[in-house]
């Protein structure tokens, strides 16, 4: 019974880890900042200080899509502000006040819909930035 829990325990622990390794640790496909709100992916490229390009991604990084989806931002740093985003080919494009820098200290979440899913609303933490996903090698493979 002993090696049974241990050996749940063992589990519940990598697969934990697999399901938070969506992908934050590495740039996206059009250099981005990739995170996972629920069947498919949302990627933030920044535009200068205060603009943001955002893709709808498929759940293997691929197809962006704007068809049946809708995108907005809030800024959380100095104030808090809203944004609708507007579509702009296959994407998203999200722009602030001039006097927002998104380069400086805050939060953004996004809350996005992909073809009629509607996604939980993610967090990127301001300057953006890769997660740096803890893969229990202390760095070493």
């Amino acid at each position: 019974m002993k090696i049974l829990k241990i050996s749940s325990l063992i589990l519940v622990y990598f697969f934990a880890k697999a399901a938070l390794a969506h992908g934050e640790d590495k740039p996206g496909p059009n250099g981005g900042f990739v995170r996972m709100p629920g069947a498919f992916h949302t990627e933030v490229v920044p535009v200068g200080q205060n603009s943001l390009k955002i893709y709808l991604l498929d759940i293997e990084w691929k197809n962006p899509s704007v068809i049946g989806s809708s995108v907005s931002v809030t800024y959380k740093g100095s104030r808090t502000t809203k944004k609708e985003c507007s579509i702009e080919s296959n994407y998203y494009i999200c722009e602030f006040p001039k006097s927002i820098n998104l380069r400086k200290k805050g939060e953004l979440l996004v809350d996005a819909q992909r073809e009629n899913q509607k996604g939980n609303i993610v967090s990127y933490e301001l300057p953006l930035k890769l997660q740096v996903i803890d893969d229990g090698h202390g760095g070493h493979h």
